[in-house]
């Protein structure tokens, strides 16, 4: 038996070409690895967002929206496109919206109030859906439970309907001679009929004599239904919040100026257009954290998965320049709970 030996040059020859070979497979091994993480890094998830009567990128939903994306490690324009819809005050405008956020191919759809849900859900069955809604999703057939959905839908219920009695409450501490109140609330609404008998429920508790009275879109007769107000000499006026009396939420408050009625709101940006005080949840919060939910989706998490949450936030807003214009002096105890005072 015989034996070949390599010499050392040659085998330091041998070894370079062995570690040279081995680098070439080795890169071909792990390039298309690093290029597959590279295209999913790369990836900009497409969010729809439709708002009602303003302009996406101006309002406070919006950018709540993007500062807890932000919070969370994600960016607008690089890890997070949002294909933002406005529906330019017109409600029938909505489902159309959807559908086209559809044929876009966003990879979620953020959905504002219960027109948005409504259209999204009969739309698609497969892109997650991230709710924002201030009806018992549950009741409304959106989800099938709070713990576990089911299906493409998940997000935040506001029941801020709950807290009606608490606005009763701050209504009668503003006017503590109120005795009628007027309920103004959209008849087509599945949410403000809900709320209008809680209202009524809880008045009975404070002896106020409620004159329910509801409209009708696209273009509610706000002129005939404040007549009927004066005419059943309602003292105050409470407006049940949704995504049509938000569109007119100006004119509203403008006409409750006008026939000098104090106005309970369930939004502060209500008082923002004029209304004399709010008690609702903080829109912002809940928007911050719907964040959330898109940031979970983005990272494989099932919609039918993520049980519902609450409102955790609450705050009193107070427009003391509708006050005075009423020649109503809010007591200090109510501005020093208040939240937002406008001046």
């Amino acid at each position: 038996m015989s034996y070949s030996f390599i010499s050392y040059p040659d085998f330091k020859m041998a070894w370079k070409i062995a570690i040279f070979v081995a680098g070439i497979l080795g890169v071909g091994f792990i390039n298309p690895i690093w290029a597959a993480e590279s295209q999913q890094s790369a990836k900009t998830v497409r969010i729809g967002f439709i708002q009602s009567s303003r302009a996406p990128g101006e309002s406070v939903q919006y950018k709540s929206f993007i500062a807890g994306l932000r919070e969370l490690g994600y960016s607008e324009g690089k890890d997070i496109h949002v294909e933002s819809r406005y529906a330019e005050g017109r409600l029938d405008r909505m489902p159309a919206l959807v559908n086209d956020l559809i044929r876009e191919k966003v990879d979620v759809i953020l959905a504002p109030n219960n027109v948005v849900i409504r259209a999204a859900k009969e739309a698609t069955k497969t892109i997650p859906i991230i709710m924002v809604t201030t009806v018992d999703p549950v009741a409304a057939g959106y989800v099938k439970s709070f713990a576990h959905p089911g299906g493409n839908i998940t997000g935040l219920a506001n029941l801020s309907r709950e807290i009606s009695a608490k606005r009763l409450e701050l209504l009668k501490e503003v006017l503590p001679k109120l005795s009628r109140v007027a309920l103004l609330w959209d008849g087509d609404g599945p949410g403000p009929a809900v709320a209008v008998k809680e209202y009524l429920e809880a008045a009975r508790g404070f002896k106020l004599d409620v004159r329910s009275l509801d409209i009708h879109g696209p273009k509610p007769d706000l002129a005939g239904t404040f007549e009927s107000i004066k005419t059943a000499r309602s003292e105050a006026l409470i407006i049940v919040g949704n995504a049509l009396m938000y569109q007119y939420a100006r004119d509203v408050c403008d006409m409750a100026a006008k026939y000098r009625l104090p106005s309970m709101t369930e939004e502060g940006r209500y008082v923002a257009a004029g209304g004399l005080i709010s008690y609702g949840a903080n829109v912002a919060d809940l928007y911050r954290r719907a964040a959330g939910y898109a940031v979970d989706i983005i990272k494989g998490a099932k919609p039918g998965d993520l049980p519902i949450r609450f409102a955790e936030k609450f705050e009193i807003g107070v427009n003391l320049k509708t006050a005075r214009h009423l020649d109503i002096i809010i007591p200090q105890r109510v501005l020093i709970q208040a939240d937002n005072v406008l001046k």
